[in-house]
């Protein structure tokens, strides 16, 4: 039962089996890496690529993250591909060439192509790294990148690199052959899929850019401080995959309390359902009002907290069951701790540090009183 759902859900019928089936796959994606089946069966019902209304979205996200969280993420990492070949990113300068566009988008928009994008590294400060460079003919991509998700199972990637001297004040959106195409790109290098904490069946890969030469016609050239604003902009909201963490704890501790007739353990499960459904009302709310971003901020921080909250919830409740390898409750707290790096900045990071420390004092206090102190 899930506690948190919307009333009326607005994905297609037929999406409830398919992410019943995602979920039961979850281990095996953690293991071994989501399957692109898996990602071609959302393509078929419509749900890869083709631009969606923001409730249908915003579920997707959640539900899919409810699922199993590498799912998701390799879903969402094929959206800013093709937001930018339509034109729909900011700061375009030049946008893609129809060459471009007409060998790319058609199938990236069904999904019947899968994409892959590299650009956090953008948002670092000091020198930049991968480094663009202009050439007679178009640029030359130097450099590392610490991951590039989806890399496997995608069959394009589109790598983001701020321009060198005098052209620093421009990104270079490079679109070049994945690791699922029958094409290699000369100098792109993929190192070994990454072991993470959390993740790792998303098949992320370091990638080493040596002299890659990339001609001007797949080269979308973006300006750095618009994109960089907007971005700031962005990456202060909530991410709905955080509520689908929450959702997919919460659902679980439920279940428990139910097969073990638990009436505090019941009580937990709505407590935090209510918590997340309020939570979740007042981030979209803030979003679609366009909030002050400091007004975001704190909310996005606070949906992080509720999934680390609901994980940690259903550890305490399963007890030592909790640590058996290869279980959603285990997976979920990995999941969450994820959650708290993904699309992270420095003010993202305050914000969540900010509350943190709210919540230690509180409690310092709270443990004070206690002891009469």
């Amino acid at each position: 039962m899930d506690l948190v759902g919307p009333d009326g859900d607005p994905l297609p019928p037929a999406t409830d089996d398919l992410l019943t089936s995602i979920a039961r796959q979850a281990a095996d994606a953690d293991e071994h890496g989501v399957r692109r089946d898996v990602i071609d069966a959302l393509a078929a019902q419509g749900l890869v690529g083709a631009s969606l209304a923001p409730a249908i979205q915003r579920e997707l996200a959640e539900r899919l993250a409810m699922a199993d969280a590498s799912t998701w993420f390799c879903w969402v990492q094929h959206q800013t591909p093709v937001k930018v070949l339509e034109g729909d990113a900011p700061g375009v300068i030049k946008p893609a060439s129809e060459q471009l566009r007409s060998e790319l988008l058609p199938r990236l928009r069904e999904g019947t192509r899968l994409a892959a994008v590299a650009f956090a590294h953008v948002r670092r400060p000091g020198p930049p790294n991968p480094m663009a460079t202009r050439t007679p003919t178009g640029w030359r991509l130097d450099g590392d990148l610490d991951w590039v998700t989806s890399w496997d199972i995608a069959d394009d990637v589109m790598i983001m690199a701020q321009g060198a001297e005098p052209n620093s004040g421009s990104l270079i959106g490079a679109f070049l052959p994945a690791g699922a195409s029958a094409r290699t790109w000369p100098g792109v290098e993929p190192g070994p899929v990454l072991q993470l904490l959390a993740m790792s069946g998303t098949h992320t890969r370091p990638l080493t850019l040596s002299a890659v030469e990339v001609p001007e016609d797949r080269i979308v050239v973006i300006d750095r401080e618009e994109w960089l604003a907007a971005d700031a902009i962005r990456t202060s909201d909530a991410n709905p995959a955080a509520f689908g963490v929450a959702r997919g704890a919460i659902d679980e501790l439920d279940e428990l309390a139910r097969g073990r007739s638990d009436a505090r353990m019941a009580e937990l499960a709505e407590e935090l359902a209510r918590r997340c459904r309020d939570l979740r009302t007042a981030v979209y709310a803030a979003t679609d009002a366009d909030a002050p971003v400091a007004d975001r901020l704190a909310l996005r921080a606070q949906s992080l907290e509720l999934a680390t909250l609901t994980a940690v919830s259903v550890v305490t409740a399963r007890a030592g069951a909790a640590m058996q390898l290869g279980r959603s409750t285990e997976r979920r707290v990995r999941e969450a701790m994820f959650l708290q790096v993904q699309a992270q900045t420095a003010v993202t990071r305050a914000a969540s540090m900010d509350l943190l420390l709210r919540r230690v004092r509180r409690g310092s206090s709270t443990y004070d009183d206690a002891l009469g102190r």
